[in-house]
């Protein structure tokens, strides 16, 4: 949520049954004064599946204990709050934003965030706290490898294991984990050193290790600590696959586009213009424009460039029954007033209608 509302932090709370859970991203100290001020506001959505997004005042206390103090630059902060699954209700005060939220940024932006947060959700109550490595490895999409410090191998998944054998990105060399340089193959090592001292504070796959800088093979690894509590010195490498026909797959599943849309998203992926998406699917550049448009309000973003942003965001590692399984479909119709820039091709196979 912090990265689609262009914050640099970001405090959420749910409220359910079982009491407050809090969440904090960014450097803003704990500070239990607030929580009555939070159960406060969330208890006005618990009657019914209501959602809210609105630009606060910045300079209130109450903004700069829950996220950290305002930046000397003049900057915005927004508080939202929406009804969740199983009469759970999630607030959360984002800043610091460069630019207050427009008026017009609103109702897009609270339509997408909540498909985002119950796929997040549904997943994170879904993982059990103590797992199998080999059968949660298998279950994730991408590529996953489980490494010690000494790069020696301990799991590898069905796609890891198809993309050692290519030797391309990575390779075993001697046992051991290798990248395709020494300087890559020095770089995972540091970083899985890093992961597994930062493991006890931080959770998730939080550093970036790029694999290939070529521009027709771009790759990176993410790296984090393994999701089970007895495999103590190791780390998990994801290298994620970029799949523009899954990834507009997943953005209308979540968003409800339909197949006419989805197409155009996937072409938007590739990087195609309008007219090349015209030509290939036979419509007008300005019916493209206007679909185009017409999505754009439908996911609630004002950029063509967070089209990739809604791709990554809408990508569990898991297979895809379980991430189908857990986003929320919605959708709307309308127009955009503004166009961002288009600059967007793909391998869909399906034929038009």
């Amino acid at each position: 949520m912090a990265e689609l509302l262009g914050c640099r932090s970001c405090y959420v709370a749910l409220i359910s049954s079982s009491g407050l859970e809090e969440v904090r991203i960014g450097d803003a100290p704990t500070d239990p004064s607030c929580t009555t001020m939070v159960e406060r506001i969330a208890r006005k959505g618990i009657a019914e599946d209501v959602a809210s997004l609105e630009p606060i005042n910045s300079r209130t206390s109450f903004v700069r204990k829950l996220i950290g103090a305002q930046p000397p630059v003049k900057s915005h902060s927004v508080i939202g709050r929406f009804a969740s699954d199983e009469r759970a209700t999630v607030v959360f005060v984002a800043g610091w934003r460069p630019a207050p939220l427009a008026a017009a940024e609103i109702p897009g932006l609270a339509h997408t965030v909540r498909p985002l947060w119950k796929a997040a959700y549904s997943l994170a109550r879904q993982t059990p706290a103590r797992v199998d490595p080999q059968l949660w490895l298998e279950e994730l999409t991408f590529p996953a490898i489980v490494a010690d410090q000494g790069l020696h191998i301990c799991a590898v998944n069905r796609g890891g294991r198809a993309l050692l054998a290519k030797r391309e990105l990575l390779r075993i060399d001697g046992g051991r984990l290798a990248g395709s340089c020494g300087s890559v193959t020095e770089s995972l090592r540091e970083a899985i050193g890093k992961v597994l001292i930062e493991s006890g504070t931080h959770g998730g796959l939080n550093t970036t290790v790029p694999l290939s800088m070529d521009r027709q093979q771009f790759a990176f690894a993410k790296i984090g600590a393994v999701p089970t509590h007895d495999k103590l010195g190791q780390a998990l490498i994801v290298v994620p696959q970029f799949d523009d026909v899954q990834g507009a797959h997943c953005i209308g599943s979540a968003f409800g586009l339909n197949w006419a849309e989805e197409r155009i998203v996937a072409r938007i992926l590739q990087f195609q213009c309008p007219r090349d998406i015209g030509a290939e699917l036979r419509l007008t550049e300005a019916t493209v424009r206007t679909y185009t448009k017409r999505i754009m309000l439908k996911l609630g973003i004002n950029r063509q460039s967070e089209f990739f942003l809604l791709y990554h965001l809408t990508q569990s590692p898991f297979g895809a029954g379980r991430r189908e399984n857990t986003v929320s479909r919605s959708a709307s119709d309308g127009r955009l007033d503004e166009e961002g820039p288009m600059g967007l091709r793909t391998a869909d196979k399906r034929s038009p209608d």
